[in-house]
């Protein structure tokens, strides 16, 4: 595929997982959903801008004699969602959010996979990043619409829990691999070519957003299997992930 094609892809998936959470946002606080969302997409704009302006100036590339600066990055985020998803935020999203559709939600997955499967591809990425290497996260969003169709039918903590456990695990392999290949006094893996691209534009928004995305998501919906009242009430339609 050429590449302008597979960045172009890459920015069009962003987008709809931020659309995706927009919508999230609006109905979790939908006695109010117009300035919910409108603070929401403020935030959420201004993040990923801000990371790619950095980005774009070469604060972020990784050198030899240095941590990976894209590193403090996924460690600022991810951070962050964890207060979000531990907090009040997480709390009226789990009450309000259908169960099966924090699952499916994770679907997005798949076409991170495939475009770092392009990326490598097109030699501008790992091997050892894809499917092709040692990356097996497209399990979770190929098996997400799967998980979410068995809680519709029977609805049960254990396959809520198990799954989600499962797709931690994915993605803790991932992220394990990126920061043993990126370049800097912690390598232990070296490929040719490395995993530098995710510190470029618009890639930069791997780790500042999609992967600490993915990884609320299996937050969310644990925290949600493990409340007194598992299910949740909400009118956000499963259909418009899973379709």
């Amino acid at each position: 595929m050429p590449q302008i094609l597979v960045d172009v892809s890459f920015v069009m998936l962003v987008l709809a997982c931020a659309a995706l959470v927009l919508r999230a946002v609006g109905v979790a606080w939908r006695e109010r959903p117009a300035r919910a969302v409108g603070v929401a997409a403020l935030a959420l704009t201004g993040w990923l801008a801000l990371i790619a302006a950095v980005s774009a100036s070469g604060v972020l590339t990784p050198t030899p004699d240095r941590v990976p600066p894209n590193l403090p990055v996924l460690a600022v985020t991810m951070t962050l969602m964890l207060v979000l998803t531990l907090g009040p935020v997480g709390r009226r999203i789990t009450e309000r959010i259908r169960p099966h559709w924090l699952i499916s939600f994770q679907l997005f997955r798949v076409p991170v996979e495939l475009i770092l499967f392009a990326l490598a591809v097109n030699g501008l990425g790992p091997t050892l990043l894809s499917f092709e290497g040692r990356n097996f996260d497209i399990v979770t969003g190929l098996t997400a619409p799967l998980a979410a169709w068995l809680m519709l039918r029977k609805p049960g903590k254990a396959l809520v829990i198990g799954w989600n456990l499962l797709g931690l695990a994915l993605l803790l392999n991932v992220l394990i691999h990126a920061v043993l290949s990126m370049p800097g006094p912690m390598q232990q893996i070296f490929t040719q070519p490395g995993p530098e691209v995710v510190a470029t534009v618009p890639y930069i928004w791997l780790p500042a957003f999609l992967v600490p995305l993915a990884f609320a998501g299996h937050l969310l919906s644990l925290r949600q299997a493990l409340r007194p009242a598992a299910r949740g009430a909400t009118e956000l339609e499963s259909a418009a992930v899973i379709a």
